[in-house]
């Protein structure tokens, strides 16, 4: 209710909410939790479901799901990092005018 008139306040729409990007979310959950295998594939598994029409094909492809895999496997964290972070980069990389271009760790 607005105060000042005593009338209630107007929703303004689905257009004026800030829509969160599920996509960023898993990503950083991914980043997160990379000394656990099974999280981390559980997220892979949901990345890969999320089509990105930019790049043209999924999020988080079969290939790069299966080389973070093999490297937390082999105990190479940084190596998996790596590639989570080049995927996390080319997704933001054309989306400066959704608001999302290099707002690393912000809001999406």
């Amino acid at each position: 209710m607005d105060e000042a008139s005593g009338e209630p306040v107007r929703d303004r729409g689905f257009k004026a909410r800030k829509r969160e990007d599920h996509a960023l979310v898993l990503i950083e959950s991914l980043k997160e939790n990379l000394a656990d295998l099974a999280e981390v594939r559980r997220i892979l598994r949901e990345l890969g479901r999320y089509y990105d029409p930019v790049l043209g094909g999924a999020i988080m492809e079969v290939g790069h799901q299966r080389a973070i895999v093999e490297a937390l496997e082999a105990g190479r964290q940084a190596e998996a990092l790596a590639v989570v972070e080049k995927r996390y980069e080319l997704y933001l990389k054309d989306r400066a005018h959704l608001g999302h271009g290099g707002d690393r760790g912000g809001e999406a």
